[in-house]
């Protein structure tokens, strides 16, 4: 019998600890919360000590280290989500010149380096100077007073952005580009405001969530005018769409999937079947995008501005606006639970990110 007791402990003891998801966001009056997705647990309270807007969050690879933007748009903070420790802070602004970054945050696919776009201005005694953008790289070990490695010139509107497996960092703009972080060389990944498309319109693309990690893939949602011919007279439809690309690969996709009815603030899809992409705004929407099928649709108890999914895909989870996460069975679209943010303050435009840990 101690025989048997022993060969369990030690069984016990020698079997790693279950991955679970963590989820991380940030709200006011300026924290970062970490919860435990399963157990609908707050975990870890972080002060930032910091003004939290916009809360653009992107995780290291390793899922230890949140980097934030914040300070109206102009710092990014680097927050262990272990101790609550501030690892990493860059205030991007000067006396002399304001830097704000719109949503432009990534971080490098081996941990080492952090990106933004800074769109610079300068005040003068009695004008603003409006500077060329530029592509920023910071060291991710550049401490509490981090300077910029290197600058490039980059291109206007840029917002969300997200790293391939290959360095290339992806940023949606007028187009979608990609850039090479070590020599600034810039391409277009995706034609965006240039698409060949003779029966489209231009695209409207709201691009701000940097979602979709947990599929390896970045992707922007956009809506369209679609024409019964190309002299563009005749409208057929209003259409939903998404352009993505394939961080492991660098594949892209743009594809419509479905008629324009109600409107979807941010989507992401499946990681276990890539043809079931889910959006959220004022309802949350399941679409079957190889069949262009609507597969369901519930109302939301307020307005969500930000969606995100477990890595085993069974549980979808709605965030910003307000001071609640909720929780939805991915199949069903059946409310299971929710989280609260213990200040009441609310997430506002914030990131809600989806970490797997041990």
């Amino acid at each position: 019998m101690k025989n048997a007791f022993l060969l369990t402990a030690l069984l016990a003891a020698a079997t790693p600890a279950a991955a679970k998801d963590l989820l991380v966001t940030v709200a006011k009056p300026g924290n970062l919360y970490v919860y435990d997705a399963a157990e609908r647990a707050l975990v870890k309270d972080c002060p930032m000590g910091t003004e939290m807007s916009p809360g653009v969050i992107q995780m290291s690879p390793d899922g230890k280290t949140a980097y934030v933007l914040v300070n109206r748009w102009q710092d990014v903070i680097g927050i262990d989500i272990e101790t609550c420790e501030k690892v990493f802070y860059a205030a991007q602004s000067t006396d002399e010149v304001t830097r704000r970054s719109i949503a432009s945050l990534a971080v490098a696919a081996d941990g080492s380096e952090i990106y933004t776009v800074r769109n610079p201005t300068r005040k003068l005694v009695d004008r603003y100077e409006v500077m060329e953008p530029e592509f920023a790289v910071y060291a991710a070990d550049g401490g509490l007073e981090a300077e910029p490695l290197r600058t490039y010139p980059a291109p206007r509107r840029s917002t969300v952005m997200q790293t391939g497996d290959d360095g290339t960092v992806y940023i949606g703009g007028h187009e979608i580009y990609g850039m090479d972080p070590a020599s600034g060389t810039l391409e277009v990944a995706i034609p965006n405001a240039s698409w060949d498309r003779p029966l489209h319109s231009p695209p409207d693309v709201l691009a701000f969530w940097p979602i979709g990690t947990q599929n390896a893939e970045f992707m922007l949602m956009y809506t369209a005018a679609v024409f019964s011919d190309e002299t563009q007279t005749e409208l057929a439809d209003f259409v939903w769409g998404f352009s993505s690309v394939d961080l492991e690969t660098g594949d892209t996709t743009v594809q419509d999937f479905a008629s324009l009815e109600v409107l979807m603030f941010s989507g992401v899809r499946d990681p276990n079947a890539e043809n079931l992409l889910y959006g959220v705004y004022t309802q949350l929407s399941k679409h079957d995008v190889d069949t262009r099928e609507l597969i369901k649709r519930v109302d939301l108890p307020h307005t969500y501005y930000v969606i995100n999914i477990s890595t085993d895909g069974k549980e979808l989870y709605v965030a910003g606006t307000n001071d609640d996460i909720g929780v939805y069975d991915a199949e069903t679209l059946e409310r299971i639970g929710e989280m609260l943010v213990p200040s009441g303050g609310d997430m506002g435009t914030a990131t809600l990110q989806v970490v797997q840990v041990d």
